[in-house]
C-alpha cells in the first residue's frame, strides 16, 4: 500500500508509506544534538523502535478507525504534558502525519504513523526536522522517548522483533559498531526456495504441523548446559 507519498518524491527520504514502508531516518556518524529519528523499520542502533500492537483493543478490521482517533487524542495528551505543540499534518486511510513543535527549544518533528492492514501492528518514525546540530538553546525531548510516552499512553504493547544482529564484541556492549543483516524471513529467501524444515512441514519422524515454526533450540540436548557467553552448549566435565 502506498499513501501520503509525494508522487514526485522517488527516493527512501519520502515521507508517507511506499509499499507499505515509511521514510528512513537520516544515518549518520555524528551524533547530531536534538530530537534525532526514531523508526520501528529501521533496524539501526540508536533508531530502531518496536513496532506497537494494539491486539488486545482489536474488535474488526475497521477497528484502525478507531485507533486513530485515540491515537490522535493521546498525541494532544502527551504533547500538552509536555509543553508542546502538535498539529495534523495528513489523516488518509491507515495513514496518520503530524509535526510536533518541542516547546522548550521550538525544535520541529515530523511523526508518521501506519496501521498495517489486516493486522493490529502500527508502525511508526518521528523524526527532526531540524538540519544543523548548533542552531537550537536547551534541550529537545528526544523523538525516542516522544514515541514511548504515546506508546503508555494509548497503553498500547510492544511488537518483538527478531533482529539479526552480529556483535562486534562478545564481552561489552557494541551498538554502534555491530552488524545487522536481513531480516530472518527475507534471509531464507522465497517459500519455493525453503527446505521442508524451514517451512514447518513434516518431515521423517518430526509431527510438527505444516506452517508450524521451528526453533533452532529443537534439536538441542536440554540437559546440555550452556557456556558463559551462551553461544553454544557444552558437555559437563566428567
Amino acid at each position: 500500500e502506498t499513501v501520503g507519498k509525494d508522487p514526485n518524491c522517488n527516493d527512501a527520504s519520502c515521507l508517507g508509506v511506499w509499499d507499505g514502508l515509511l521514510a528512513d531516518c537520516p544515518h549518520t556518524s555524528i551524533k547530531l544534538k536534538g530530537a534525532g529519528c526514531v523508526s520501528s523499520q529501521d533496524d539501526t542502533p540508536g533508531i530502531f523502535a518496536e513496532p506497537w500492537d494494539y491486539s488486545e483493543e482489536y474488535n474488526d478490521e475497521d477497528s484502525y478507525i478507531k485507533q486513530t482517533d485515540l491515537l490522535i487524542l493521546a498525541l494532544q495528551t502527551v504533547s500538552k504534558q509536555h509543553g508542546d505543540e502538535v498539529d495534523v499534518e495528513l489523516q488518509s486511510g491507515r495513514y496518520l502525519r503530524v509535526v510536533f513543535k518541542d516547546g522548550s527549544t521550538g525544535e520541529s518533528s515530523t511523526g508518521e504513523f501506519y496501521f498495517t492492514p489486516n493486522d493490529t501492528t502500527v508502525q511508526f518514525r518521528i523524526g527532526s526536522t531540524a538540519m544543523t546540530s548548533g542552531s537550537l538553546v536547551g534541550r529537545s525531548l528526544s523523538n525516542k522517548e516522544r514515541s514511548e510516552r504515546i506508546r503508555k499512553a494509548l497503553r498500547y504493547t510492544k511488537l518483538p522483533v527478531l533482529r539479526n544482529r552480529k556483535r562486534r564484541w562478545v564481552f561489552v556492549e557494541s551498538d554502534d559498531m555491530d552488524g545487522f543483516g536481513p531480516g530472518y524471513s527475507e534471509a531464507l529467501g522465497p517459500p519455493a526456495e525453503m527446505s521442508p524444515g524451514e517451512r514447518g512441514e513434516e518431515r521423517g519422524g518430526d509431527k510438527r504441523r505444516v506452517g508450524e515454526t521451528r526453533r533452532l533450540s529443537d534439536d538441542v540436548d536440554p540437559r546440555l548446559k550452556i557456556d558463559f557467553v551462551e553461544t553454544f552448549p557444552i558437555r559437563s566435565a566428567k
